[in-house]
């Protein structure tokens, strides 16, 4: 049988969307489970439904907030709460599809014990690592993320620097991945989010756009920003390489890995892009890509560039002076160090 979850769900108003929310959990869900709805000061009309649903479901609690404390400090009232060894942090405006989909996102995170966070699936533009129940990825997004008890006991709960929200799952999955736990997409669970429905009924445009910038500064002053990496390599079937790349990926970077021959590394984790160097001639596909990339928009332009195989350098440097060769026998802690340079650059 399935461990007890929490499921714990901030609301302030958006009454329909969140009577929509709380049925489609009580209708898809088998294993043991609790909702603790954490109402931030909703007008009378949600008061008095969340109060009817909770007289009409015992394994439900509503604690009513005098004033709307934000998103964060609404789920971590919730975590100080819970007492299960798992609990769910939900959006209200989301839709659960998935029959049993907590029993199932609770199975994937008993499957490795370094698993501390679950997503449900979500789209991504590295549809190759949907080939398995579950792939790491390189945070959990936070309008619904399962948490094992053991990872709020060693990191505690969301950073509350953090205000009404944003960028908040991003550090805490961060922290959790530093503290040694992965972050994970249940491929088979589906719970839509609409996005955003909360916030937009409250603030406009510019005061969401103005504190969406505030804590991506505030993310990046913390941890660095996310750089794109380039990475040409002859030994794309070394465990040593797997390790490098993974680690890149655990800082949330996204790597393109370019190598000689097919591998598979990209289906350990939704950040590694794998597209094997095309024909007999190598060198002016890397040449030729690599000085393209340089006309693109910052954003998608490669931050670094590495190569293990002396060979290639010459095709590299050509486009890219800047290139680092590196001896993935060797050089694994100065590929992060260097990562972890240019991202506070």
């Amino acid at each position: 049988m399935a461990k007890r979850c929490d499921i714990i769900i901030p609301v302030l108003d958006q009454l329909e969307m969140t009577r929509n929310c709380l049925e489609s959990i009580r209708a898809n869900t088998r294993s043991p489970y609790n909702v603790i709805v954490i109402d931030n000061n909703s007008s009378q009309g949600t008061k008095s439904f969340l109060k009817n649903f909770a007289t009409n479901n015992k394994n439900f609690t509503v604690v009513t907030n005098d004033e709307n404390l934000g998103w964060v400090r609404a789920v971590n009232q919730g975590i100080r709460l819970s007492r299960a060894p798992y609990v769910c942090v939900m959006n209200n405006d989301t839709l659960v599809v998935t029959k049993d989909w907590l029993r199932k996102m609770i199975v994937i995170a008993e499957a490795e014990g370094e698993i501390g966070l679950v997503n449900p699936t979500f789209d991504v533009k590295n549809k190759t690592a949907a080939v398995s129940a579950y792939v790491e990825i390189d945070f959990c997004r936070g309008y619904c993320v399962l948490i094992k008890r053991a990872v709020t006991e060693r990191i505690g709960g969301l950073d509350e620097a953090y205000g009404l929200g944003y960028y908040d799952d991003d550090d805490f999955s961060v922290r959790a991945i530093r503290a040694g736990f992965k972050c994970v997409r249940a491929n088979g669970v589906t719970v839509k989010h609409l996005g955003d429905s909360t916030f937009s009924s409250l603030y406009t445009d510019s005061k969401r756009g103005a504190l969406h910038e505030a804590n991506k500064k505030l993310f990046y002053s913390k941890w660095g920003r996310r750089l794109n990496i380039f990475f040409a390599s002859s030994h794309p079937d070394d465990k040593r390489l797997s390790e490098i790349l993974i680690s890149l990926a655990r800082r949330q970077h996204i790597v393109y890995l370019r190598p000689l021959s097919p591998a598979s590394l990209g289906k350990a984790h939704i950040n590694i892009r794998e597209w094997p160097l095309p024909g007999p001639f190598p060198g002016l596909f890397l040449t030729g890509g690599l000085a393209v990339n340089n006309f693109k928009s910052p954003r998608k332009r490669y931050d670094v560039v590495f190569f293990d195989d002396a060979r290639l350098g010459p095709p590299i440097l050509k486009a890219r002076p800047d290139a680092r060769f590196v001896d993935i026998s060797k050089d694994r802690s100065t590929i992060d160090e260097i990562a972890d340079a240019a991202s506070r650059a």
